[in-house]
């Protein structure tokens, strides 16, 4: 009866879930999932977790070089075979470096014009939004403020880390129209039932460029 190359259970002859590593070598059930975990994998990171929990497997069994040989091919071939989804990371990881750079470099203003710079091509409006919602702590919070004639910092919180994220959201839709700045920036904040709150950032995208001295 044949035995498992990894973990040395007898492996069953009858239906048992065993992986083919080599003409040579079977993984039992037992082990067979770290391979088809790996076949399986829509990322890296899945395959990567999978084989370390394999290798940390293979030092506790402390099985031979030949067995390891053979594992390090099979894991090999199956890293080949997801070439695509590697091309695919890594393209994702070239955009994401891309909009990270651009987005260190766009500029935005409240005005209509940067110091230094000239307006080449105005692009369309664009816009950014976000609800919140205020929660009853919140509200219980600002009434007690109203009360004392104090201003409310639980809603002052809330509605500056909602311009931000409707300001974020509206610079990547301008962005992806190939602009590298907004003017015109202004904040529309609006209450809605059910203690909600919804704000929207508004601008006009545009393309600069640095005057030349």
């Amino acid at each position: 009866m044949a035995k498992c190359c990894i973990c040395g259970r007898r492996i069953g002859g009858f239906g048992e879930d065993k992986y083919k590593i080599s003409e040579e070598y079977i993984a039992c059930y037992q082990c067979a999932p770290y391979f088809r975990k790996m076949k399986d994998a829509e990322n890296s990171e899945q395959i990567l977790k999978n084989e370390n929990e394999l290798n940390m497997k293979l030092g506790v069994n402390d099985v031979s070089q030949d067995v390891r040989d053979a594992i390090e091919n099979e894991i090999q071939k199956i890293k080949d075979s997801k070439q695509d989804m590697y091309r695919k990371e890594q393209f994702q990881l070239q955009k994401k470096d891309e909009i990270r750079k651009k987005r260190k470099e766009f500029m935005v203003t409240t005005g209509y014009n940067f110091e230094g710079y000239k307006i080449v091509k105005y692009i369309n409006l664009v816009h950014g939004e976000i609800v919140l919602g205020t929660g009853f702590y919140s509200e219980l919070s600002a009434s007690i403020s109203d009360l004392l004639g104090v201003s409310s910092k639980t809603f002052e919180g809330k509605i500056s880390q909602a311009k931000g994220v409707a300001q974020e959201q509206m610079i990547l839709n301008a962005m992806t129209m190939d602009a590298n700045a907004i003017i015109g920036i202004d904040f529309d904040i609006t209450t809605f039932s059910n203690n909600m709150i919804g704000v929207s950032a508004n601008g006009t995208a545009v393309v600069i460029e640095k005057i030349e001295k």
